[in-house]
């Protein structure tokens, strides 16, 4: 079972101490997720001001960083809300990822604009595609691309708060994959205290899974973890055949 660790997403210093902005800061957490079990690594680089950014010279600086620490594969975002909203300028920042040292794969969120663009355009720089599924809707909407039959897997992220409900969403877009043919391995997670019954659900349905300080900053039982690494060590718990 894979467990991805997704070491920072949108998460502030103000909701915890360790998320990871920098390069090394992104390194070291890494390398304590790797210890933990994590088998591959999803990042949103940050700029020298901690704000999110596609810029080519950030987002390889950080995948550099991952990849010589751990020797993993590492994606990362291409959340539109980093370009305030303007796919022309995404298209052009992520042709720059080009080369040796581009990213292993990219998440592309199904409900953004320009997303076949996109993923023809990451295609032809051999960069994989994980997509960002949030509800049936968005399964649908996989399912009509021009791109649902060569992805790598359905990062399967409901956003519902509460528990149950996450849980309920993450079940109802699984079998709209189903329906749709789409039967691709699932990523799933969930956020904040829907966190831990999505992954406990996806472990129980043979599915992948994702943890870390972009999702949620407590433990299993509530209390706080010291960072990725945690984390991802509760998830291997999780995941251990009983």
């Amino acid at each position: 079972m894979l467990i991805q660790a997704a070491l920072n997403g949108g998460t502030t210093r103000a909701q915890h101490q360790r998320v990871p902005l920098s390069p090394g800061e992104l390194a070291d957490e890494a390398r304590a997720a790797q210890l933990a079990g994590a088998g591959a690594f999803h990042l949103h680089p940050r700029d020298p001001a901690g704000e999110q950014t596609l810029e080519p010279g950030h987002v390889l600086a950080a995948v550099a960083a991952v990849r010589a620490a751990t020797g993993l594969p590492v994606g990362v975002t291409t959340g539109i809300w980093t370009v305030d909203g303007d796919v022309r300028r995404r298209l052009d920042l992520v042709a720059g990822w080009a080369g040796a040292g581009r990213p292993d794969y990219a998440s592309i969120n199904m409900n953004e604009p320009g997303i076949d663009d996109l993923a023809a355009l990451l295609t032809t720089l051999g960069i994989g595609i994980e997509a960002g599924v949030w509800t049936p809707a968005d399964a649908r909407v996989l399912g009509a691309s021009t791109f649902g039959r060569r992805i790598l897997w359905v990062l399967m992220e409901p956003e519902d708060p509460a528990p149950a409900d996450a849980v309920a969403t993450a079940a109802a877009t699984s079998a709209e994959l189903t329906r749709l043919g789409i039967t691709t391995r699932q990523v799933r997670h969930g956020y904040d205290l829907a966190t831990w019954p999505v992954l406990r659900a996806a472990v129980a349905e043979d599915q992948d899974i994702r943890v870390g300080l972009e999702d949620t900053t407590a433990l299993p039982d509530g209390s706080p973890a010291a960072g990725n690494g945690d984390l991802v060590a509760a998830a291997a718990e999780l995941a251990r055949p009983s």
